[in-house]
């Protein structure tokens, strides 16, 4: 079962706490400044420097969005691509005869294994564990052992190879393409410009309910989306992560006798 990474809840939970506490800040500041600190030239001034902020932290927050977004994409698309020839490498092995069963064995616990290591609480994050890497080499070693003895034989090795060759690429892709998770550095430099944005807005606002509500709901829908970044950025952990159901379907199907 999937569950929320703590270092996600406690930074969304930072972002939100800075930008209602910059909101009431400059609810409050306002209360206290001298009048000309608050004249319509001094209110131009301030909307056009936070026009800036604003404008650079839209990109930046849409920029990240779309990179988290395309790392979770192309991680589920190897799972799924994984899983199809995980499938399709059994298929071969089935079709080649009793002679592959040691190499259909192998392939069951290499398929099996990896979907602990992938999906298991217990396993996730040891994506180039030595135990599973050891699996996919026997795995290897097995179809390299085939001895065909007709050209029907021959043919399904040759195919089996180039799908096993396919499966050790996806090995190391998942491996290698972990995520797109933003440095922690920039993350709480963006919570400062969040800060300083919603103390613009608070300054020339009224003070009461609405108003604080409609900060707090805004703050909220910011937090939505840093939350979503931290969360996509990293796809095969967290409350959202790539989908195991291929690799379930997989292991069903390359189970059958």
């Amino acid at each position: 079962m999937a569950t929320i990474d703590s270092s996600f809840l406690y930074i969304s939970i930072a972002a939100f706490v800075a930008m209602v506490a910059g909101a009431l800040i400059g609810l409050f500041a306002a209360r206290r400044l001298p009048g000309h600190h608050l004249s319509d030239d001094s209110a131009t001034a301030v909307k056009i420097s936070a026009a800036v902020i604003v404008s650079l932290t839209s990109l930046v927050l849409a920029l990240m969005l779309s990179a988290a977004n395309s790392a979770f994409t192309v991680n589920s698309s190897i799972v799924k691509k994984l899983s199809s020839d995980l499938i399709q490498l059994d298929h071969l092995l089935r079709s080649y005869g009793p002679e592959a069963d040691r190499a259909r064995a192998h392939l069951r616990a290499y398929a099996g294994k990896k979907y602990q290591e992938l999906f298991s609480p217990a396993d996730r994050g040891s994506a180039d564990g030595r135990e599973t890497a050891d699996l996919l080499d026997k795995l290897l070693d097995s179809v390299l052992s085939l001895s065909p003895a007709s050209p029907r034989q021959t043919a399904l090795s040759a195919q089996a190879m180039t799908v096993t060759a396919n499966v050790y690429t996806e090995r190391w892709l998942l491996w290698e393409d972990t995520g797109t998770t933003a440095p922690r550095q920039f993350i709480f430099v963006m919570i400062l410009w969040l800060f300083l944005i919603f103390a613009s807005f608070g300054l020339f606002a009224p003070l009461n309910g609405t108003v604080v509500a409609s900060f707090c709901l805004s703050a909220l829908a910011v937090t939505g989306a840093i939350f979503m970044i931290l969360e996509l950025g990293d796809p095969m952990r967290g409350w959202i992560q790539v989908s195991g159901e291929p690799l379930q379907r997989a292991l069903v199907e390359i189970g059958r006798p």
